[in-house]
């Protein structure tokens, strides 16, 4: 069995395709999430998270300025939390993905920013009559997107599962209830999100 850190380790590296390197559609919930439930032992929680949240990301993509909830790293948190040491109940570690996905996508767009950085200092080389470099600059970024990509799933594993595990049982009953009635739905959320994103447009 694949260790929490090897596999955010394993994440982190292949999430570069969703916008930075690649783009072969590997950085998706529904490649991560059953690959990485596989890594631990449980394809099938692997495809309970990744094909709903497939869904419901499928007309959400990183275009541009647009850069939606990272709805693979949500899928990788919550399946960290899960299947990690401290075995979080899903329909607990589902949203507090989708939390650790959001904190993703704001530090994505610091990191964009320090990326122009990086641009700047290749114009400068070039206005110089130099040239630039490159190969240097781009493994600068890449790397610094993986540190953080590593950085967000270790502190779901090993900073909000021991929370989350210590927490769930002193939730309300209609808490952990109503918890578990979202994730029931989250089924049949996604596949209307899915059809609604398929819909023609005008």
């Amino acid at each position: 069995m694949m260790s929490v850190v090897a596999a955010a380790g394993a994440v982190s590296l292949v999430e570069l395709d969703a916008a930075s390197a690649g783009q072969f559609m590997l950085s998706r919930p529904i490649v991560v999430g059953p690959l990485l439930g596989a890594a631990f032992g449980r394809p099938d929680v692997g495809l309970m998270v990744g094909i709903p949240l497939e869904f419901m990301s499928f007309d959400e993509l990183p275009v541009g300025g647009h850069l939606p909830l990272n709805a693979t790293i949500a899928a990788a948190a919550a399946l960290l939390m899960t299947l990690g040491p401290w075995a979080v109940p899903l329909e607990a570690a589902l949203p507090a993905g989708l939390g650790v996905g959001w904190v993703h996508q704001k530090l994505e767009e610091y990191q964009r920013q320090r990326r122009s950085l990086l641009c700047r200092v290749a114009d400068e080389r070039l206005l110089r009559g130099e040239e630039p470099p490159y190969l240097g600059l781009s493994a600068l970024s890449l790397a610094g997107q993986a540190a953080a990509t590593l950085l967000v799933l270790l502190g779901a594993a090993y900073a909000l599962s021991p929370l989350l595990h210590r927490a769930w049982p002193l939730l309300p009953s209609f808490i952990q209830a109503g918890l578990r009635f979202g994730l029931s739905m989250a089924p049949w959320l996604a596949c209307a999100t899915l059809l609604r994103s398929l819909r023609p447009r005008p």
